[in-house]
């Protein structure tokens, strides 16, 4: 069910959408401060020469007030500590860490490009801002929408050329805006190490506007 409604989407961002308003650039909005809701992911990638695809569902929980982000996906939880700047793999019997290297946005960048206004059905559609976020990470190209009422992601994707060229596209279904259970954000001590000095500053690849994805 999830796959066929990010595909809807994806597909959406191409046939859905119509021409972008003549109206003046908007001023760049703030997501609330708290929000959960599901990503729904379709990814393709290049390595070695070989493509593969995949669908996956993530659980994703935003508290910029606790300055923490939350994904839940198959037999790991990754809690980001951006008071700490430390990303925590949390696995049912091993805790790893590495660093965060980019801020956890609250509001769009500055530096993100307005495209324009599209509605995405008919007349009653639901009425969204688009961006270019390809000034945000060099040599990744992409763009993500926004409610135009209250701010919320709806469709992001991105892409990168070669080398390990790859492409992404994620659906934000189901959010609500507050946390139900803040234990998402707990970090187990055992497995996972208090001493933030020994971190390791380990290549993640940017999948999404909102979190380093594994």
């Amino acid at each position: 069910m999830l796959t066929s409604i990010a595909i809807g989407f994806l597909l959406g961002a191409c046939s859905a959408l119509g021409a972008p308003s003549n109206d003046p650039p908007r001023v760049n909005c703030c997501v609330p401060k708290q929000w959960e809701g599901t990503m729904a992911m379709v990814s393709g990638q290049v390595s070695g020469g070989q493509p593969s695809a995949k669908t996956q569902s993530i659980n994703y929980h935003y508290d910029y007030n606790r300055m923490k982000a939350a994904l839940v996906l198959d037999n790991v939880r990754i809690v980001e500590d951006y008071n700490k700047m430390v990303s925590y793999s949390i696995h049912p019997d091993q805790c790893t860490t590495s660093k965060l290297t980019r801020p956890l946005y609250n509001c769009i960048p500055i530096n993100a490009t307005f495209l324009g206004s599209f509605q995405y059905g008919g007349p009653q559609g639901l009425q969204v801002n688009d961006f270019s976020v390809d000034s945000l990470f060099p040599g990744i190209y992409g763009r993500i929408s926004f409610t135009d009422d209250n701010c919320l992601p709806v469709l992001e994707t991105t892409a990168k050329g070669e080398p390990d060229a790859y492409y992404n596209a994620i659906g934000f279904i189901n959010i609500v805006t507050a946390i139900k259970d803040p234990s998402v954000f707990d970090v187990p001590s055992p497995p996972c190490p208090m001493d933030e000095d020994n971190v390791l500053e380990m290549p993640r690849r940017r999948l999404s506007i909102f979190a380093d994805l594994p």
